[in-house]
């Protein structure tokens, strides 16, 4: 470890704190970061995001005690940052400076609703407005939804936490690229440092429990925006985002999904009927009729595109279909289905208000406005790719 060029870096460290889940196990030691780092005895605070330390928790669920993860160490502060009664959903300005370096080692998904990157960016700015000198260090991990572009700029009046302004559904980049996105966008002069996990110490370690493998990020794009409606988005069953149904959908087994004419086909993908039955979430112990979506393995699939085509057509053709009602977001009154889509364009082509070639010339051109933009914080040589929204 000494020749570790980190080793040298954390060596001027005197008080660290990790941003981690359990997605921090490195195969090279057999341990996670914060038992490495606990043994230098400089690691003062570990910060958890959503899902808990174990993503042993379900989406939007609260995390206010942490004592269960105290028998790693007691000298050690365990932070929630996802919790009931802080309402910033980040660290404290005092938790901020008690560290002078702060490490991020966490799996992301490739998807602007998946909360961790929302930490992370308020975690840099609050840095940035608080001026601290702590250095930034970013155990890099690939994104596992590859390179691959999809989707719109999200609004400024539909951005939340389960999607930062401006970031497409899709993003393509690794996190730590995301970082050097954020550093510039903020303006921040707090010190970067991106270390790649080398490809024979990485493992992919579902991240939380709705995202069991690597192959669910693929569809993770297009297939979320189920959780605006009534429809199940597969919760709660062994295809979280790959199914999606309902008790009253029974209609799917009359249709020819793969039928080159059928209003939702997509060559890049087969649709199986299917039936299942959730064992929590939406129609717990319910027997659903719904659909499984297989991407084709050549993996030139825009799922966000897609998934936009069978919402519609499912909303049509299900009388019992709605949009889910009630908050979906901690501090955020819009319904679940604003928030997710984050684009007035799309959300009007739901409602019949807008045609599918408008929604494919928006996600043409915000496709290519992304990828000019971010282009320049690449750090690994394969480019963002698009792909036609079929």
């Amino acid at each position: 470890m000494k020749k570790d060029p980190l080793y040298k870096l954390l060596k001027k460290s005197e008080s660290i704190g990790i941003l981690c889940n359990h997605s921090a196990w490195h195969a090279s030691t057999g341990q996670y970061s914060f038992q490495s780092l606990a043994t230098t005895g400089k690691l003062k605070q570990v910060f958890i995001p959503e899902h808990g330390l174990f993503a042993e928790l379900q989406d939007q669920e609260k995390l206010d005690y942490t004592s269960s993860y105290s028998f790693f160490s007691k000298n050690i502060e365990w932070i929630s940052l996802y919790n009931s009664v802080e309402k910033s959903l980040t660290a404290t300005d005092g938790q901020l400076r008690n560290i002078d370096t702060l490490i991020i080692d966490i799996q992301d998904v490739g998807s602007r609703y998946y909360t961790f990157i929302s930490t992370i960016w308020l975690m840099l700015k609050k840095i940035t407005l608080l001026d601290l000198d702590i250095k930034v260090i970013v155990l890099d991990k690939p994104n596992p939804a590859g390179r691959q572009v999809e989707g719109t700029r999200i609004e400024k009046k539909y951005a939340s936490f389960i999607g930062l302004e401006g970031l497409p559904h899709r993003h393509g980049l690794t996190i730590a690229e995301l970082c050097r996105y954020f550093k510039n966008k903020m303006e921040g002069e707090w010190a970067l440092f991106v270390y790649p996990i080398s490809k024979k110490d990485y493992l992919f370690i579902a991240p939380s429990p709705n995202i069991p493998g690597p192959e669910v990020c693929n569809l993770y794009s297009g297939q979320c925006l189920w959780e605006g409606s009534n429809i199940s988005e597969g919760r709660g069953t062994t295809l979280p985002f790959e199914t999606i149904g309902s008790p009253f959908m029974d209609w799917v087994f009359a249709e020819d999904w793969n039928n080159a004419n059928h209003p939702a086909f997509n060559k890049n993908c087969f649709i199986r009927p299917t039936k299942f039955v959730p064992v929590f979430h939406k129609y717990a112990n319910e027997t659903c009729n719904g659909l499984h979506l297989i991407p084709k393995a050549d993996k030139k699939y825009h799922s966000l595109a897609h998934s936009l085509q069978l919402i519609k057509y499912v909303k049509e053709k299900t009388a019992l279909f709605e949009w889910r009602a009630g908050k979906y977001e901690a501090f955020n009154d819009r319904k679940a289905i604003e928030i997710l889509v984050g684009d007035t364009l799309l959300l009007n082509y739901l409602e019949e208000k807008a045609s599918l070639k408008e929604v494919q010339q928006k996600l043409n051109e915000q496709e290519r406005e992304w990828i000019k933009e971010v282009s320049p914080f690449l750090i690994y040589k394969q480019s963002l790719q698009k792909l036609k929204p079929c």
